[in-house]
């Protein structure tokens, strides 16, 4: 009977033991957490700064190739530009084919699609300032609306600005 008692040791955790280990892990969370956030944050504005540039390069790109004009410009809705004249680019962007010069977006067709890109609204954490007309690209890939600067930031404390430039001949870049 005593050998029975011997092999019958304890196993496994208390429960204060436990709680301690739980209070730890509570502390920890609450220190990663704001380092976590501002982490998706900077992430999500290095997206959308990649997204622009990528865009721009593609909308004189797309200039060059149809040899037609070309705009990007803050979105009024899935087709049309603001016509407002915000420098509030904040509701996302279209990249579309402006053949007439009319400074819209023409009408697409099912062989010729327009716009060719539609970029949806930034998140809240984001802004996203440019010129309060379209950025446009002649047929030749020179810029038709000279030199622009568009702006994106964020609304967090610590948060630094993106820029991107375009230069009158067409030139895109990070600075």
């Amino acid at each position: 009977m005593k050998q029975l008692e011997k092999n019958k040791t304890q196993r496994g955790v208390t429960l204060v033991e436990l709680m301690i280990v739980i209070v730890i892990g509570s502390i920890l969370a609450t220190l990663a957490i704001p380092s976590f956030n501002e982490f998706i944050s900077g992430t999500r504005q290095s997206s959308v700064v990649s997204q622009l540039f990528s865009d721009l390069n593609r909308a004189r790109s797309e200039s060059i190739k149809r040899n037609a004009r070309v705009l990007v410009c803050p979105r009024g809705s899935d087709t049309a530009c603001d016509t407002s004249g915000t420098t509030n680019w904040n509701s996302g962007w279209l990249v579309c084919t402006d053949a007439n010069s009319d400074n819209a977006c023409d009408v697409g067709t099912t062989a010729n699609p327009n716009p060719i890109v539609v970029h949806s609204a930034l998140h809240t954490t984001l802004t996203l300032t440019g010129p309060n007309a379209a950025v446009r690209f002649n047929p030749s890939g020179i810029s038709g609306s000279g030199a622009a600067t568009l702006t994106v930031g964020g609304t967090w404390s610590g948060a630094t600005s993106s820029i991107i430039n375009v230069a009158g001949t067409g030139n895109i870049s990070r600075p």
